[in-house]
């Protein structure tokens, strides 16, 4: 039996049928940012994977990033993969129309991956093949979804050049 990748799924979405194939037959330990959708949510994840670990409930501040990847590197043994793919949402399409809440949730998100990599990048070096995927939304696409996928798309090129000679590959999905 091959064995199962030690993943993290941190802010995981309500809808998986985009990342699930990412998280398929891993050990899957997760957070989530709204404890309602707790229960749904890991019945959906265990239909694809093994949940790992306890379940904790995090904001995207370093304040409660920092322990939930001690929580899930503790549970886990490792980190092998990252995947980032926060639940956005990007409403209106003319620059006066945009909601300050969705540009606000979509730069937290950018801090948040920032945070994360600080964060989890030493539970996942010297580790076999470990690797962050960051997931573009697939959302109403506006100036807010742009600076998002511009940002993470600069934060993933870069951090691919940079972790490269230590093992660690990012990418985007």
């Amino acid at each position: 039996m091959p064995k199962k990748r030690k993943i993290f799924l941190p802010f995981a979405p309500s809808d998986l049928s985009g990342i699930s194939e990412l998280v398929m037959d891993g050990e899957v330990y997760y957070t989530y940012a709204d404890a309602e959708m707790a229960p749904g949510l890991e019945k959906r994840l265990n239909e694809v994977a093994r949940c790992a670990g306890g379940c904790v409930t995090a904001e995207m501040t370093l304040e409660a990033i920092a322990p939930s990847v001690v929580s899930c590197a503790e549970s886990l043994g490792a980190i092998e993969r990252l995947v980032y793919a926060p639940e956005l949402t990007a409403k209106g399409e003319l620059f006066l129309d945009l909601i300050e809440e969705d540009f606000a949730a979509h730069t937290a998100a950018v801090n948040g991956l920032f945070m994360l990599c600080k964060c989890a990048l030493p539970y996942m070096m010297g580790g076999e093949s470990p690797e962050i995927i960051v997931v573009r939304p697939r959302e109403q696409k506006n100036l807010t979804s742009d600076m998002y996928d511009a940002a993470v798309s600069a934060i993933a090129e870069s951090m691919n050049n940079e972790l490269a000679e230590y093992g660690v590959r990012v990418r985007l999905s």
